[in-house]
């Protein structure tokens, strides 16, 4: 390996090490009361090594964020396509990413901090860049497997995502997690059978 080949492994180990500090502070003591040298020391590289490779706190924080966003919807789009069919599709995406969000408690916690950290605004652009084209092409698979009795359009997509993410947020900052989780499910899943076309009754006789 050239110089210049073991400088670029190092960064990357060094960038690495500082997420994965980042990621066990954040969720321990929250955004507010991690500082840089907080980071520093707990990845147990140079405060400037930080600041190599993330401007300040915040762009710390949102990638931290960013990636755990992209690893749940990673995680989100295999228990998809394990199923055949549209419908079990999609209802497995959303059982999944309510699992992430809200039974994994250091995802949760993260999640809880974002808006405070990031702003609602960029909180927004993160979960649609990673989470909307994900859930429009499932509604568009329904809608081409005839399961659908409404149009997908983008509006009623962005609105389906939102009452997704709202419930991944209550469910996540209830008492009982859990619980909530389990009621975010059914809340959920009545939207989308509001949603079913409904299957003619079998003719007798």
């Amino acid at each position: 390996m050239t110089v210049k080949g073991r400088r670029a492994e190092y960064r990357e180990l060094t960038r690495n090490a500082v997420l994965d500090a980042a990621a066990a502070l954040f969720t321990e003591q929250g955004f507010t009361a991690t500082t840089i040298d907080d980071v520093a020391g707990a990845a147990r590289v140079s405060k400037g090594a930080v600041y190599y490779h993330f401007t300040d706190k915040a762009h710390l924080f949102e990638t931290v964020f960013r990636d755990r966003q992209q690893h749940l919807a990673e995680t989100v789009a295999a228990a998809a396509l394990r199923h055949d069919r549209p419908w079990p599709r999609l209802t497995a995406a959303l059982e999944t990413y309510l699992d992430g969000t809200v039974t994994d408690a250091a995802h949760r916690a993260l999640l809880q901090q974002a808006p405070a950290a990031l702003g609602a605004e960029r909180c927004r652009e993160l979960d649609e860049h990673l989470g909307l084209p994900a859930i429009q092409a499932l509604m568009d698979d329904l809608a081409a497997a005839g399961e659908l009795s409404v149009e997908p359009t983008p509006m009623l997509t962005r609105l389906l995502f939102s009452a997704l993410c709202e419930a991944a947020m209550t469910a996540g900052a209830a008492p009982d997690p859990a619980d909530a989780r389990r009621a975010a499910a059914e809340a959920l899943h009545a939207i989308m059978n509001g949603l079913r076309r409904k299957q003619p009754a079998p003719q007798h006789g």
